[in-house]
């Protein structure tokens, strides 16, 4: 009898892995999840990989070889390939050149590098140092902006070729604003009169206003744009503003950076009091001059931020063309994948099946299995130089970033540094639990063909962390 129960448990235990997975390490981790995979049913779509971090060792996997669509946890290897390559004290550097004689600059050089957090706000800034440096006026304006190719959309992003939100902006060495304009809309002074539209960037962006205030009820505007032949943005702003609503912001892509940021940089410079033609154009430039003013972005570490805790595909992608600058000029985003690829290999993670077009993982192109990720994060979390800027960039459950809602009952607070991923066909979680030291663990989680099981995958993914989380916080056995 007692063989026979055995007999019985065993079989138990092997009903309740997953097709095409296998129960590995501690039993109760292993069964664990693999009774939430069961039950959460989502198909062979879904790839589930989890290690030990202090010696890695797997502790679970379900079809951890098979390459998918990671959404936005592409953007976990473009950071670790950047603190490599880059360093995590790098910084993207913008230079202003030129000859001042009696206040007078004839041609003023601008040599862009990609620096992604160039804001309005920078260039007040140069314009001020301009000034204060004794220029007055200047009759040309020459910005070199070949550190990057001219292709601006990235690779997949043609995918979506109406899409104007600024998470698909634009890619360009000399970006201001993320290659992006807000519009801000308020209620106007008297019902059923316009309600208030402004732009900061009105000299690139023309207003067409059709909104209506109105006494109560939800904000429903609605914004087109378009190209004029002349290179200006024309902007549509219509429907009902409520009086009692504060200003709202909409963020929008800008289809020609160029023009964009050639305005703005004239705007500030204007503001700043230098006069002159200013008349601005774009090319190389070889011929140095004397450098009047540089401005280099902040460090790698906190430009990478919003990529792992918000998503931010265009740091992503403007980083990926840095990377590809490295390797030859002008950077391309194809160089860039090239540059990933090779760190990846140096942190001796196995490529075989990994194919890589683009940092941020929007759209459909890449394709990585859950292995690549938790081989990543297992070499990053060994180097010591990169190690802490990784982990700080990564959203933290509970807490902040697109986690902030997400997995707020953990044995203990902070313990998953995470990034999400999301698609219309896409549910991707993957990161650290971070515990007891011998039990601490790297995860990947990527489900495809799971259109309209968005919410069972995210609850699958969230449901296999706290198990994990569970796992890492008791005690380690003695030996």
């Amino acid at each position: 009898m007692a063989h026979r129960a055995l007999l019985c448990f065993a079989i138990i235990g092997l009903l309740v892995v997953s097709p095409g997975a296998r129960a590995k390490g501690p039993e109760p981790l292993a069964q664990t999840i693999a009774t939430l995979v069961r039950r959460a049913g989502l198909g062979d779509g879904l790839g589930i990989h989890v290690v030990r971090l202090h010696d890695a060792e797997e502790l679970y996997r379900n079809r951890p070889e098979r390459p998918r669509n990671p959404a936005s946890n592409q953007k976990l290897l473009t950071a670790a390939a950047a603190l490599r390559r880059l360093g995590p004290a790098f910084r993207a550097a913008t230079k202003v050149e030129g000859t001042i004689e009696n206040g007078r600059v004839t041609q003023l050089v601008v040599r862009a590098s990609g620096d992604p957090s160039l804001g309005y706000a920078g260039l007040d800034a140069l314009a001020e140092a301009l000034h204060l440096r004794g220029v007055d006026s200047v009759d040309r304006i020459l910005i070199d902006d070949t550190y990057f190719d001219d292709q601006i959309l990235p690779p997949a992003f043609e995918q979506q070729p109406k899409e104007s939100a600024a998470f698909r902006a634009a890619i360009s060495a000399f970006a201001v604003n993320r290659n992006s304009y807000v519009v801000h809309l308020g209620p106007g002074a008297e019902l059923e009169g316009p309600g208030r539209v402004r732009v900061l960037a009105d000299g690139y962006v023309q207003i067409d206003n059709r909104t209506v205030t109105i006494a109560g009820g939800p904000p429903t505007p609605r914004i087109e744009d378009k190209l004029t032949e002349d290179g200006h943005l024309a902007v549509r702003v219509d429907g009902a503003i409520p009086k009692q609503v504060r200003t709202l912001y909409y963020r929008r892509r800008v289809p020609d950076p160029k023009t964009y940021a050639a305005l703005l940089l004239v705007r500030a410079l204007k503001k700043a009091g230098l006069g002159g033609a200013l008349a601005v154009e774009y090319g190389p430039v070889t011929e140095q001059q004397p450098v009047l003013v540089d401005m280099p972005s902040s460090q790698l570490s906190s430009l990478l931020y919003p990529v792992g805790k918000w998503s931010d595909n265009f740091t992503a992608e403007m980083l990926l063309k840095i990377l590809g600058a490295q390797l030859e000029r002008p950077g391309t985003s194809a160089n860039g994948t090239v540059v990933v690829r090779e760190e990846l290999m140096k942190m001796g993670v196995d490529t075989e099946g990994l194919v890589l077009v683009n940092g941020s993982g929007l759209f459909d192109g890449n394709q990585i299995a859950p292995r690549h990720v938790t081989e990543t994060l297992v070499a990053v979390y060994r180097d010591p130089a990169i190690r802490a800027e990784y982990v700080a960039h990564l959203a933290v459950a509970g807490s902040d970033g697109t986690l902030q809602t997400r997995l707020r009952d953990l044995p203990r607070p902070r313990m998953v540094r995470a990034k999400t991923g999301t698609l219309r066909d896409v549910v991707a979680l993957s990161g650290y639990v971070l515990g007891e030291p011998e039990r601490s663990v790297a995860f990947s989680f990527l489900a495809n063909g799971i259109a309209g099981k968005q919410g069972d995958a995210k609850k699958l993914a969230d449901n296999v962390v706290r198990a994990l989380a569970d796992y890492a916080t008791r005690p380690t056995p003695e030996p």
